[in-house]
């Protein structure tokens, strides 16, 4: 028995030999049965009784109780400030090899727990799949930390010649025992600390001793990073409903819902694996007690079964406005019900929310579940490579789909809206997803890699991927023409400043003509294929229309003076504009017909009706007739309202700046293309003949 182990009431001396018992609880006094004098005496322990002892006077008791414990007392107090003054020692040479390790690459880093979940081949686990990924360090039981390889990151630009590759976060366990992501310097600090008073780490070149290990096995469960505390979990909300408590569709309307999602939705943002979903909603259809329902997939379910109600016909001139709410709803509840907790289900969940409100026209609703998603995804640290060399590739793929789709969900959405990114492409080094189909991945990671053979046809998932990286130069366009930018570089010369913007923009402009250059075949020419039914057509819509964002808002701020319309009609800017512009609209055709309801929707009909504004203002400078462009946005746009509500309102937007075009040429001078210069022109003085009742810009 060890010295932190003794009870308070018999105490054993260093004889070995019992101490005397000073208290007796009042049970044994009842009984007149023989105490121990522990907290919890053995007679009321195994009879299951309140041991409670009643309050002494006896300063003579108290006496002996003092001498007693003294000993005790003080050989722990004297083992404590030994292992104080042994980490104060560590922690010091941790502070002074801090400076040496800017100059060098440590030696050392941490593996990811052995412990993890693995995934069954009967019944896949997606949250214990991914939560996994990109850890370098990861703290397990008892606070020792696993030495491993360290992270190496070749996008981060640096100002010395060669780049140095320092670890920079940690995978460390929550309260639930699930991985997430934290990183910094502080933490760096701390963790190195943590490394050094680990069992491996050892505490010198001296074996230790047995009392050294038994005080390292008593006290290790402290050695955890502060920001989780073991074993405290959420309470359950008694306000939220149960999952099983839920109303779930029949079969024959559940497996509607879900073929429609992976038929049209799918493959524009694979943020869920059908072969692993296909499996878990098998077993939760044929298990209708729900007794091993799982709340976290449960989510997803009625997230997908939400956005795939969006598809269902729909009677002429109804749009169907909030269709799905009831699975909204439910999807929502099970999501709040797991507060506190981190998992893969969480990122789908919210992705697939973010998506069935855009397509409801609820966009700000819509950009808020897409930054929760992202905040969700990096919490599990799927922003940063999942590649370990351990050989999962499907779990490291896995990972790159969730992040590549809640990324291009947030970056389409903020874009949109004219509001912050969520992501800041500096912090993420998350590789590009492999063109391959789901009923592919899985046989082609199960390959050695060295036998890895690539289909030679474009899968349904290359649109998705020329769409993630024309994401990644569309996030670039929009910094680079936000004011605040350039404000911020006021104190240099107009000259060196006007120089490096227009560096800036014609290699932002030379990286959109390398990228169209790069869009697979299949996509660009996809209108002529006779499948017309096949994703790569819907993907070359919304990929031509983002692609016509990306231009005019890279150059309409490059047209020096609007009012000079002999100097600004012949610049290459304002051609630019004027193409992509009349590009969109030669496309819209297609945007009912290919695009579903969703944040893609949502995207190509604003643009679209942005492109009917810009080419009416910009053609008030050239005095020519753009008539028939406009009319065309608006016969567009109308037959755009029986898919999407938000058409409507453009199409009245429109059709009064039409006729207003035609009463009056008053100029009136337009910034960056997005919806709230829009709104300020309406609601000034130019706008007051349009009825804004019921329009809801957001």
């Amino acid at each position: 028995m060890s010295e932190l182990e003794l009870g308070d009431g018999g105490q054993q001396g260093n004889s070995g030999r019992p101490g005397r018992v000073w208290r007796a609880c009042l049970e044994c006094r009842k009984k007149k049965s023989k105490c121990d004098g522990n907290d919890v005496c053995k007679p009321c322990r195994n009879r299951n009784r309140a041991c409670i002892y009643p309050e002494s006077n006896d300063n003579a008791s108290t006496s002996r109780q003092f001498l007693a414990t003294l000993d005790e007392r003080f050989q722990k107090v004297e083992t404590l400030c030994q292992h104080m003054e042994k980490m104060m020692a560590k922690f010091d040479e941790v502070i002074g090899s801090l400076e040496s390790l800017k100059h060098q690459v440590p030696n050392a880093s941490v593996h990811v727990s052995q412990s993890m979940h693995k995934e069954t081949a009967n019944e896949p686990d997606l949250g214990d799949t991914m939560s996994s990924n990109g850890a370098q360090v990861a703290l397990i039981k008892d606070g020792q930390v696993d030495e491993g390889e360290e992270f190496e990151d070749g996008n981060e630009e640096t100002d010395d010649e060669t780049s140095i590759n320092i670890q920079d976060h940690v995978m460390t366990r929550d309260s639930y025992g699930k991985l997430r992501y934290v990183g910094g310097t502080g933490t760096m600090v701390l963790i190195e600390a943590l490394k050094t008073l680990s069992p491996e780490a050892g505490m010198g070149n001296t074996p230790p001793t047995p009392v050294d290990l038994r005080h390292r096995e008593t006290n290790t469960s402290i050695l955890e990073l502060p920001f989780f505390d073991r074993g405290r979990t959420w309470p359950p909300l008694p306000f939220l409903p149960k999952a099983e408590q839920l109303i779930r569709p029949p079969r024959y309307v559940s497996d509607l819902l879900v073929n429609l999602y992976f038929d049209h939705l799918h493959f524009s943002m694979p943020v869920i694996y059908k072969p692993h979903f296909m499996q878990r909603y098998n077993v939760l259809i044929n298990d209708r007690s729900g007794k091993t329902l799982d709340p976290g997939f449960l989510s997803v379910f009625f997230a997908v079964c939400a956005c795939a109600s969006g598809l269902l016909p729909r009677e002429p001139g109804n749009p169907g406005m909030f269709t799905g709410l009831q699975y909204y709803e439910s999807a929502l509840l099970l999501y709040y019900k797991s507060t506190g907790e981190g998992s893969i289900e969480q990122v789908q969940c919210l992705a697939l929310l973010s998506m069935c409100t855009a397509g409801w026209n609820t966009l700000t609703q819509s950009w808020k579940f897409a930054g929760q998603a992202v905040r969700a995804a990096q919490d599990l640290g799927l922003h940063r490579s999942p590649e370990r060399g351990t050989g999962e590739t499907l779990k490291e793929e896995l990972c790159r789909r969730v992040w590549w789709s809640v990324y291009g969900l947030d970056r389409l959405l903020s874009i949109c809206l004219g509001r912050p990114m969520g992501v800041e492409d500096s912090d993420c080094n998350c590789e590009i997803p492999l063109d391959l189909d789901d009923d592919e991945l899985e046989l082609y990671c199960k390959e050695q890699p060295d036998l890895r053979i690539k289909p030679a046809t474009p899968s349904q998932l290359a649109g998705f991927i020329a769409f993630s990286k024309l994401c990644q130069i569309s996030g670039k366009v929009i910094r680079a023409v936000n004011p605040l930018r350039w404000q911020k570089g006021r104190r240099r010369s107009t000259t060196s400043r006007l120089s490096g913007k227009e560096k800036l923009f014609e290699s932002l402009d030379a990286e959109l003509f390398e990228w169209l250059n790069t869009v697979p075949d299949s996509i660009r020419f996809s209108a002529n294929s006779v499948n017309y039914d096949s994703p790569h057509l819907t993907m070359c819509v919304i990929l031509y229309i983002v692609h016509a964002a990306c231009v005019i808002n890279l150059h309409r701020p490059l047209i020096p003076d609007l009012n000079r319309v002999s100097f600004s009609s012949k610049h290459p800017s304002f051609l630019q504009c004027v193409s992509a512009a009349r590009s969109c609209i030669g496309v819209a055709e297609l945007i009912q017909a290919r695009v579903p309801p969703s944040h893609h929707l949502a995207f190509c009909t604003h643009y679209l009706a942005l492109s009917g504004v810009l080419i009416l203002r910009l053609s008030s400078l050239t005095h020519e007739d753009a008539t028939r462009d406009v009319e065309a946005c608006i016969h567009h746009l109308t037959e755009l309202e029986n898919v999407w509500v938000g058409a409507r309102r453009n199409r009245l937007i429109i059709e009064e700046l039409l006729k207003q075009s035609k009463i009056s040429t008053s100029i009136w001078d337009m910034g960056e293309i997005g919806t709230d210069e829009m709104g300020e022109y309406i609601l000034g003085e130019e706008g007051m003949g349009i009825d804004l009742r019921g329009f809801d810009f957001g």
